[in-house]
């Protein structure tokens, strides 16, 4: 194939990966995994009550994407950009693949191409007859991805926000506000 035909087809199939990504992500395979820390794929099936052999497969394709790393003898360890989807690294983005690539999001970019022709963006409630924040306070997972989902994102945008205006000169300013999203982060 040429580069345009490789170029074409990735995109066709993006979407695959980022959906292996959540399954991934909402079975806990990143929080069974360790950096450098190999585990045998059919102990994590077991600690996730799954199915082993299909375990394996999604393991294995996790690995290809560079996000786990396989021994010779079926161990997962978790790779520096796999980690980032446990829910105890510091900069965890499990949240964000959760709300992103989650059954509601998944759902409403159908209305895609509706939304431009009639110029009525809101496709949530298109999907589910109710704004986003109405959902969000009638369903518990979606509200926690949802909160979670935007802290990821406040604090790494804080931090890049604070290195930005390290040097700023705040002294002739009286008051900051940052209303935050979710829970207010």
């Amino acid at each position: 194939m040429n580069k345009a035909t490789d170029m074409a087809l990735d995109l066709i199939y993006g979407r695959w990966r980022s959906q292996i990504l959540y399954v991934g992500t909402e079975l806990g395979i990143f929080d069974h995994v360790a950096p450098e820390i190999a585990k045998p794929s059919d102990v994590i099936a077991a600690e996730l009550g799954v199915d082993s052999a299909l375990l394996y497969r999604l393991m294995r394709v996790l690995a290809s994407l560079g996000l786990l790393v396989e021994n010779e003898s079926r161990g997962f360890s978790a790779s520096e950009v796999g980690d980032l989807f446990r829910s105890d690294h510091p900069q965890s983005l499990r949240y964000r693949i959760l709300l992103n690539e989650g059954p509601e999001h998944y759902a409403i970019w159908k209305h895609l191409a509706d939304m431009i022709r009639d110029g009525k963006q809101d496709a949530f409630i298109r999907e589910f007859g109710i704004p986003v924040f109405e959902y969000a306070r009638t369903n518990d997972r979606y509200r926690r991805n949802f909160d979670l989902g935007m802290t990821a994102i406040s604090v790494a945008h804080s931090r890049m926000v604070l290195d930005a205006l390290r040097d700023f000169d705040f002294s002739g300013i009286r008051t900051i506000c940052d209303v935050g999203g979710g829970t207010g982060v």
